[in-house]
């Protein structure tokens, strides 16, 4: 069934061109504006996709990442006459950093921002280790408001097993809730240094040079020029005001969520959820997302053979838009291609 849904964005700002620019109406990358009623922090966005969009997407960023990963899905979402907007978590980018904050604070500045931008109904997507907050959303923004959700090759409770993620992963859920001083430090010592380094290929080099070890899937994706631009800034983005953000992501999701998944309301009488996974996936295994439908079996989940952790978004970007927006009649199935339970 086809769900039809406008919002009603007069966002006036992409009225006012400069000369020359190619697009900017639909690509705007350092947008940010102060959230009101003293709450003293700048949220910054960009906005990608169609000029003249019907609907509007939230695409809420990996982890560590950015608002400029949203570039990656540009062209599916003009082809599709979606307006993606997507934030920079706090910390992340050019947002303030919020200082003890929780999973649960996530929607309210989500929807500080579509009251910013006029924007009466949306979609939110999560990438990675942006599913926690697509999740958070469903929990904490009403139905009337939200649309319905996605989460492609998401993050999922810790308590449902680990077994099978990279070991640096693994590492940060674990340490994250007891040391997020050490994670941050760590974090950016690693990764924050070369981001701000002049020199852009500093980081291009480390990050090119670290996916050695993933699926082959994902090596080709990462490497492949369409993405390989939008990958990096998103990560050159994250690590601008240093390391602390990731440090308190990581706390945030090794530690209890605040909400259970099977209280959350999933399905036609509350927020249509679909979750993709690749069976491949090493950062989060795909045995977390099998649990994550069998927690909310009104959910969809659509697992596919063969793809990885980020192969997933890059290549099939559309399928999972028009899925989002409910303009296919493809059936919802599940296949469960994981060999024994992971725990």
């Amino acid at each position: 069934m086809t769900r039809h849904v406008f919002s009603n964005f007069h966002d006036t700002s992409t009225r006012n061109l400069a000369a020359g620019e190619v697009d900017s109406a639909a690509m705007r990358e350092s947008e940010s504006f102060s959230l009101p009623h003293g709450h003293g922090r700048t949220l910054s966005y960009a906005v990608y996709g169609s000029p003249m969009p019907k609907i509007t997407v939230f695409y809420f960023h990996a982890f560590p990442s950015s608002r400029k990963e949203g570039k990656l899905w540009h062209t599916a979402a003009s082809k599709l006459n979606i307006r993606l907007i997507s934030p920079d978590r706090p910390g992340f980018g050019n947002s303030s950093p919020q200082p003890n904050r929780t999973l649960l604070d996530y929607p309210k500045d989500v929807l500080i921002l579509a009251d910013h931008l006029k924007i009466e109904r949306f979609y939110v997507m999560g990438m990675s280790g942006g599913g926690p907050y697509s999740l958070a959303c469903v929990k904490g923004i009403p139905k009337e408001r939200l649309a319905g959700a996605t989460i492609v090759s998401g993050l999922y409770p810790a308590s449902f097993g680990t077994a099978g993620m990279l070991l640096m992963t693994r590492t940060m859920l674990t340490l994250g809730p007891w040391i997020p001083g050490v994670i941050g430090t760590v974090m950016d010592m690693a990764i924050g240094r070369a981001a701000r380094n002049p020199d852009p290929k500093v980081l291009e080099d480390l990050m090119m040079k670290g996916i050695g070890d993933r699926p082959k899937a994902d090596q080709a994706a990462m490497r492949d020029e369409k993405n390989r631009d939008a990958f990096v800034e998103g990560t050159r983005e994250a690590m601008r005001q240093g390391g602390q953000a990731s440090a308190c992501e990581a706390k945030l999701f090794g530690s209890s969520w605040g909400f259970d998944l099977q209280e959350l309301p999933v399905g036609e009488d509350g927020v249509p959820l679909t979750l993709w996974h690749g069976t491949d996936d090493i950062n989060v295994p795909p045995m977390m997302a099998v649990k994550a439908k069998a927690a909310m079996p009104k959910a969809t989940l659509h697992m596919k053979e063969g793809e990885a952790h980020v192969s997933y978004a890059f290549t099939h970007q559309e399928e999972i838009l028009r899925d989002l927006l409910g303009e296919t009649d493809e059936p919802g199935l599940v296949t469960l291609a994981v060999q024994s339970p992971l725990s």
